[in-house]
């Protein structure tokens, strides 16, 4: 098991687009589209080992108020339940990564969901052509376990 987070032969270098988001229950059974249709996302491993993902539904309400900037408190003026709706539909995190074999684990230092600092996210992948599907380990999902799937395409430079 060799680590190739650092190496000129990593397969995940790049950037990669957001294709799709499927779950996968125990019975087999996928969801489809279960970040909406046309979700919208970027993820990039660099050379340094750095890892940044970013991803949201592609339906996403806009919110009432006119915000300039998400350090103002014009943000604070928008009913809870539009800026819960906003959060509950968009993730993003970045942090380090290290790549063994069809694993790779990200290390995550700053995230939207802040329970998610620290802790590292095991994923699987399978590379064909240019696009990767990264797969998750079992995560409990609304009372059941599921596997997410998520499928990106390589940007070419």
């Amino acid at each position: 098991m060799s680590d190739l987070s650092l190496a000129e032969n990593n397969p995940l270098l790049g950037t990669w687009k957001l294709m799709s988001v499927s779950a996968i229950l125990d019975d087999g059974t996928a969801e489809e589209q279960v970040y909406g249709s046309s979700p919208i996302g970027y993820i990039t491993y660099t050379p340094e080992g750095r890892i940044l993902v970013i991803f949201s539904r592609s339906d996403r309400s806009l919110l009432s108020g006119e915000i300039h900037s998400p350090l103002s408190s014009e943000l604070d003026l928008v009913l809870i339940e539009e800026r819960a709706q906003a959060f509950s539909t968009f993730s993003a995190y970045a942090g380090t990564y290290s790549v063994s074999d069809n694993i790779v684990t990200h290390h995550v230092e700053i995230a939207s969901i802040p329970n998610r600092v620290g802790t590292d996210l095991i994923r699987t992948f399978r590379l064909f052509e240019n696009q990767v599907t990264l797969k998750t380990l079992p995560t409990m999902s609304n009372g059941v376990s599921k596997v997410f799937e998520l499928v990106w395409q390589r940007i070419e430079s």
